[in-house]
């Protein structure tokens, strides 16, 4: 009878990559460094909010004494020439010293697209205007920001076999843009992330199991938890971003330790044929994983390549023995899984990862307040910018009951027809929700900050 089943032996990863002081040190430099302030610039899937929440989740946890922030620039319906008129005022405004620009599903006129339609004019059209809108964008950004980096944009899915009306050749223009992205890029020497190729890498690989499977949502459009998360993923590969949380590696005496450790400070160890026991600060926390985007483990390998919390003992006796953390019983494991090395990060049952799901509900927290300011933002730049008085709140009111009435034809009334409700109710709460986000954004490096906690690996009779 094996000692552990597939699911526990799952939990234990072999480590290819060398456990050396010095390599792993060579790579823990964030992209971000501390007191950025990064605007994601977008559609509605950046004013979704979810792929850049996961990417502050990492660097909150990664990195917890680099304090930054992230700015939700994001307005649904967007297109290029629509960033371009709102940079100052919400973009510019925040003072980024990055900025990271997605966009394209909407500039490419998807209701061109699709059997009955075929204007190939009017689809060139759209390009050239994308074209030519965000190489103004990227000139502005440029020149007023430190670090740009560009995204080859999501994909829309024209592959899945399901009920929504597929519009095909959508994604094939929006490879279009992911190429004129590149383009860009290579022109004005900023950082490229590819969205593109790992969510059609995903789509081609599970629809030949299942046709109907879709990374993207179900209106072919907008990525769900899963998909956002395969996003965040390609964000920190395409930017180099460190694999380890820490290395704990525990050597003969405490000494060893020291020096072979990283990321971590080991203190006050004591080594007898039946325990180990040692104190431990380590600099990181592992990175908390949601349930809504677990799937997405499955399709990329996150753990292992930006999530590894290492504890390796060099020498132990053969035997079976019991983990404990603070005195709280983690796991029971075998001399052979130590002297290979477990990934602590793995166990959501240790304080350290208990510490990061508070991280994590606390940018989220952030994410479901910086919604109600962004969806005040969708009104504004898309619906009230001609008015003259926005600060008269009847006239306001008349005004978005007029503009209502002229979409009644146009699709999503049922949308605007909420969001116009919304403004009107939310927009007097407004300076409070950016007082929340400011106490929030403060929080989340208080939270966050690690702890010393006591390891003790006894020997099972």
């Amino acid at each position: 009878m094996p000692l552990f089943s597939p699911r526990l032996r799952a939990v234990f990863i072999i480590l290819f990559i060398s456990t050396s002081f010095g390599f792993a040190q060579q790579n823990n430099k964030s992209f971000f460094p501390a007191g950025s302030r990064v605007c994601f610039i977008g559609n509605s899937i950046t004013n979704n909010g979810e792929y850049y929440n996961d990417l502050w989740i990492y660097y909150a946890t990664r990195f917890p004494a680099q304090k930054i922030r992230f700015y939700n620039c994001g307005i649904s319906g967007d297109v290029a020439t629509g960033i371009l008129k709102r940079m100052d005022k919400d973009v510019l405004i925040h003072r980024p010293t990055h900025a990271v620009m997605m966009i394209g599903m909407n500039d490419v006129k998807r209701e061109l697209y699709g059997k009955a339609n075929s204007n190939e004019t009017l689809k060139q059209q759209a390009l050239a205007a994308y074209r030519s809108s965000t190489e103004a964008a990227v000139k502005i950004l440029k020149k007023n920001v430190e670090g740009v980096t560009l995204l080859k944009p999501s994909i829309y899915d024209q592959t899945a076999v399901m009920e929504t009306e597929n519009l095909y050749g959508v994604n094939d223009a929006l490879q279009r843009c992911a190429e004129h992205m590149q383009f860009l890029s290579e022109k004005y020497h900023t950082n490229l992330v590819d969205f593109q190729s790992v969510l059609l890498r995903i789509n081609k690989e599970e629809q030949l199991k299942d046709p109907a499977f879709t990374i993207i949502g179900k209106d072919r459009v907008h990525p769900q938890s899963a998909g956002h998360f395969v996003m965040a993923y390609q964000f920190l590969k395409d930017t180099k971003s460190p694999q380890y949380v820490s290395k704990l590696i525990i050597g003969d005496d405490l000494k060893a330790s020291q020096e072979g450790s990283f990321n971590a400070e080991i203190r006050k160890q004591s080594n007898t044929d039946s325990l180990l026991t040692f104190e431990c600060l380590e600099k990181s926390l592992p990175f908390p994983i949601k349930e809504s985007a677990a799937d997405a483990l499955k399709w990329v390998p996150f753990n292992e390549e930006f999530n590894t919390e290492l504890l390796q003992v060099k020498k132990i006796l053969p035997g079976n023995y019991h983990l404990f953390i603070d005195d709280v019983f983690i796991a029971g494991v075998t001399a052979k899984n130590l002297s290979t090395g477990i990934n602590l990060a793995l166990y959501k049952n240790t304080p350290q990862y208990r510490q990061a799901i508070t991280v994590m509900n606390t940018c989220i927290k952030y994410r479901d307040v910086e919604a109600v300011i962004r969806n005040l933002r969708f009104v504004e730049f898309m619906h009230l910018s001609e008015l003259k008085d926005a600060s008269d709140t009847t006239l306001v009111a008349g005004y978005l009951k007029n503009r209502l009435k002229t979409l009644k034809s146009g699709g999503h009334y049922e949308y605007h027809q909420k969001q116009f409700k919304n403004y009107l109710l939310k927009k007097s709460s407004e300076t409070e929700a950016l007082r929340q986000l400011s106490v929030l954004a403060d929080t989340i490096y208080q939270v966050n900050q690690p702890q010393v906690h006591v390891f003790k690996i006894v020997k099972q009779q």
